[in-house]
């Protein structure tokens, strides 16, 4: 399989979990792309309503629905309160209705939607814009980080047996009379040989299918969103704030720990490596102050951390080409199977949609004379049934007020293996606000697949992202733990 993204790390674990020998590779770190760069959100498409889009929008909230119930502790429903001033697509009796039937289409999975009277809404918020009536409904979130969940499956997938690596690059590919051989170059270089090629590279899905000489019926387009984590939060209830720009798109301010993330923007892009730039930071810093009353407006200087990434979206007819209306392409995916040449290419999709490609795969594989067991046990949290031993003895351990977020932390990431991390010593948030000790460092930096820092701090815990680097470097204790660590 080549990509570790969310959907490389579904299919590996899935198809580990169905008795398979699998081989995973990525050229970076786990979710080092695409997946580490979304707003962390699962969600059911509340937008694709207004292009009609109701079949995709039912399998998605079924597939937001399933993640939730298999992940109580990483996926966690919140709520959305969109605030409907003069850039908002409807008013409030119209948004009214389409929260009822995103909830209705939903199967009712979710806490039912609110509508309140700009009176009300101030009340409730008082960051929103006096005057303006808003609606409430519901999704889901990850309180750590996209990566962090990817990397949950990559977990499973070792578990099974899966042999995983990443740093490891796909270089060279020639199909042979009894499956492919694989040159692949990391810390050294090496040739494998697999029956079966999974194409799961995400943004470079084409550039690896012709590498492979196997092109795809499907193209991608790429559509670029950005988002600034800011040193303050904007909101103190654990929900979203949904909000419109002056083009009448749907953007949000989201809680990220302690602090808050704002964002996303859509912009059609050619090539799938990007960066904020000034005038994105203008854009969004410009959309939030004008669509709340804050107290103290953001500034730049409020700005503590980036993310930048592509949307792959689906189109027809292979190549990228021209797309008349861009913006309105959703994302789907779809899985393509060349059987003359045993290669399986995954193209676009989402999060929300991960357990749905890894049945899909699964199914391909089926086809392909692979699979003759049905995978069981290759996602979910598993039992929770010791977690509430686990947090009296953190709070036995640990200062009163730190415990909580200590003990929640290190459960919602690791799950019953947090016995074993946290052994018999003290606990100490090593950063505080964000329940992160060193035990837990130490553990991750050992097991997880580390190379670098950014691996530890950005990917397997949210820490880049809700502290500046200034910050980090005046932790005296993070850095004197990470030098011992050899990062």
């Amino acid at each position: 399989m080549i990509g570790a993204g969310i959907n490389g790390a579904v299919a590996a674990s899935a198809a580990s979990a169905a008795g398979l020998r699998v081989l995973l590779v990525d050229k970076g770190d786990i979710a080092n792309f695409t997946s580490q760069e979304s707003s962390n959100l699962v969600w059911g498409g509340i937008k694709y309503l207004q292009g009609y889009e109701f079949g995709l929008v039912f399998k998605l909230c079924l597939a937001r629905n399933h993640l939730m119930r298999n992940y109580p502790n990483q996926i966690r429903q919140i709520g959305f309160l969109a605030s409907l001033g003069p850039t908002a697509p409807f008013g409030r009796l119209l948004g009214t209705f389409g929260t009822l039937f995103y909830w209705g289409i939903g199967l009712l999975g979710t806490k039912p939607p609110a509508s309140y009277s700009a009176k009300t809404a101030k009340k409730l918020e008082p960051n929103l814009i006096t005057g303006r009536a808003a609606i409430k409904y519901y999704d889901a979130e990850l309180p750590d980080n996209d990566s962090r969940f990817v990397f949950d499956f990559v977990r499973h997938a070792i578990k099974q047996g899966a042999d995983v690596r990443n740093y490891t690059e796909l270089t060279a590919a020639k199909p042979g009379t009894n499956g492919w051989e694989l040159e692949l170059s990391g810390k050294d270089k090496t040739t494998v040989t697999a029956t079966t090629v999974i194409n799961t590279a995400g943004p470079f899905a084409k550039n690896v299918s012709e590498l492979l000489q196997a092109p795809t019926n499907a193209g991608l387009v790429f559509s670029k969103g950005i988002h600034l984590v800011l040193n303050r939060k904007i909101t103190e209830l654990n929900q979203v704030l949904a909000l419109w720009d002056e083009q009448e798109r749907l953007f949000y301010v989201l809680p990220m720990g302690d602090r808050s993330m704002v964002g996303t923007t859509d912009t059609r892009v050619d090539d799938p490596h990007t960066k904020v730039t000034q005038a994105d930071r203008d854009f969004v810093i410009k959309q939030v102050n004008a669509q709340l009353e804050l107290e103290v407006p953001i500034t730049p200087a409020d700005v503590v951390a980036e993310r930048s990434g592509v949307r792959p979206l689906v189109v027809d007819g292979g190549q990228s080409g021209d797309v008349a209306d861009w913006h309105q392409l959703s994302r789907k995916h779809i899985v393509e199977a060349n059987k003359a040449l045993s290669v399986v290419t995954v193209l676009g999709g989402k999060l929300t949609d991960c357990l749905n490609v890894g049945k899909e795969i699964v199914q391909e594989l089926t086809r392909l004379g692979h699979i003759t067991k049905r995978p069981v046990n290759w996602f979910g949290e598993g039992s929770q049934l010791r977690q509430e031993d686990f947090s009296a003895l953190v709070a036995a351990r640990s200062d009163r007020d730190a415990a909580p977020r200590i003990a929640e932390g290190i459960w919602r990431r690791h799950g019953e293996a947090a016995f074993e991390i946290i052994g018999d010593s003290p606990l100490e948030e090593i950063v505080a606000g964000l329940g992160i000790t060193e035990q837990e460092i130490r553990h991750i930096a050992e097991h997880e697949l580390v190379h670098t820092r950014e691996d530890l701090l950005r990917r397997r815990l949210p820490v880049k992202m809700a502290r500046s680097d200034r910050e980090l470097a005046d932790n005296e204790k993070l850095q004197e733990l990470l030098v011992d660590l050899g990062l």
